[in-house]
């Protein structure tokens, strides 16, 4: 077997320059293909037809973090934010003993950061009031506007004088009347998680909006996934805890209000406007956009129709305004990640959902700090347009934020639906509109 492998390599080695003799001419039939049986590939640039408009159809449930605070901006006026979760008892406990007396209840939640415009709002003081709710949280109704007065009950049962200093955790002490409510929970909820939020519905987190003289503010964001409610008590001669926690398996959202609808405008304009939650998104006009690249198609020589246009990539391209004099305060306000996204109705949910390419490699969506610019490929989506016959509103993009959530094998995307930032963006009418360039090849008739 050993000589049979070294003859085979001999004659393999012997084999390589008789091979290398050989000379082979690659041009051999190319003035044989006739010239409109080539491929080439060209690009071509198109002013994106944008415009802004209010996102109220932000489907809120289960954020990353629980949100609740105020903020005013001269431009975008007042925006509040609050928050409603459902908690449970951890483990199942027989009875809590005779004539159990309430030595003290709180939580202690971890915050995982601010928004704030101004150093000067980072450690403000904010009244925190936590209110019981008295209707059931619907699974299916969790908009930034699902909630009204009669979901809680107006006597707040966390303590009276409860202030937020901006510190890293949030602490509140809740009143001896809540906790004893609890200590009244039958053998059967205190053995079901459902059993327990049928009569116990959750909590309402909340601070006082901000006055319409005032300005500056502070959203704070809740780890509720990091925190515990713990209830202590004495029952006969001993000492007893009961710790909740709060259900992230089931319903919970954040709601919020905003002053901003007066930004939202369709035509044509200087500037575009974003801000976070429901607030004002810029969005691209699908039915313009395809109407403007098939008229293009239409004055070539010969003429190209839609569905011989073969794209390989495609991007949209929004530039902001390039700061001037140091001032990066607008820029700074942009959101980490933003990307296009398209809004899905199913069967019982209305919500935003990222284009496909978020996953693609050097996709974008974060700010270009040297040329100032967003920019978001859009290939597969274009496409799509382009082989549509009827083009709805519902393939519009609108440009919302983002977030990523790494999982064993790779990152899952979900548009940000708790974190508040504002800015502005460069419209049709301004020096540097947002245009979609377009690299692609015309596929042979």
């Amino acid at each position: 077997m050993i000589k049979r492998a070294c003859s085979i390599i001999l004659s393999a080695f012997l084999l390589l320059p008789l091979a290398s003799c050989i000379t082979v001419d690659n041009r051999m039939g190319s003035d044989l293909i006739p010239s409109n049986q080539v491929l080439s590939i060209n690009w071509v640039e198109f002013e994106a037809p944008m415009f802004t408009a209010v996102a109220d159809s932000m489907n809120m449930s289960a954020p990353a973090y629980l949100a609740f605070g105020s903020v005013i901006s001269p431009l975008f006026g007042k925006t509040s934010t609050s928050a409603l979760v459902q908690f449970a008892p951890y483990t199942y406990q027989t009875e809590y003993g005779k004539d159990p007396i309430v030595s003290d209840m709180f939580v202690n939640i971890p915050v995982g950061g601010f928004t704030v415009f101004s150093d000067s709002d980072r450690y403000i003081p904010q009244n925190v009031y936590v209110y019981r709710l008295v209707k059931d949280l619907d699974h299916l109704d969790i908009y930034h506007k699902s909630f009204s007065e009669e979901y809680i009950d107006p006597i707040p049962v966390s303590k009276p004088g409860m202030i937020f200093l901006g510190r890293d955790t949030l602490r509140i002490d809740f009143t001896e009347a809540f906790a004893y409510e609890l200590l009244q929970a039958d053998s059967i909820e205190r053995d079901s998680t459902d059993a327990f939020i049928n009569r116990f519905k959750g909590l309402y987190i909340t601070t006082d909006p901000l006055g319409s003289e005032e300005t500056g503010g502070r959203i704070n964001y809740l780890n509720i996934s990091e925190a515990n409610l713990y209830l202590n008590y004495k029952s006969g001669d001993g000492d007893s805890l009961l710790t909740y926690f709060f259900n992230i398996y089931g319903t919970y959202y954040n709601i919020s209000s905003h002053q901003s609808s007066h930004l939202a405008v369709e035509a044509p304009s200087e500037h575009l406007y974003y801000e976070g939650l429901a607030g004002v998104k810029p969005c691209l006009n699908a039915a313009v956009l395809a109407t403007r690249i098939k008229a293009w198609g239409q004055a070539q020589t010969p003429p190209v129709e839609p569905g011989r246009i073969m794209i390989s990539r495609a991007d949209l391209v929004m530039p902001v305004e390039i700061p001037s004099n140091q001032d990066y305060s607008m820029v700074n306000r942009a959101p980490g990640n933003l990307y296009p996204s398209r809004l899905v109705s199913g069967d019982t949910l209305t919500l935003y959902s990222p284009l496909k390419e978020i996953y693609y490699d050097n996709s974008g969506g974060t700010m270009n700090r040297t040329h100032w610019e967003y920019t978001f490929e859009i290939t597969s989506y274009l496409q799509e347009i382009l082989k549509k016959g009827t083009i709805t509103p519902s393939d519009n993009l609108w440009i919302m934020p983002t977030y990523a959530v790494s999982g064993n094998s790779s990152d899952t995307w979900y548009v940000d639906n708790y974190t508040y930032r504002n800015t502005i963006l460069n419209g049709n009418l301004s020096d540097r509109p947002p245009y979609v360039r377009i690299t692609y090849a015309v596929l042979l008739q």
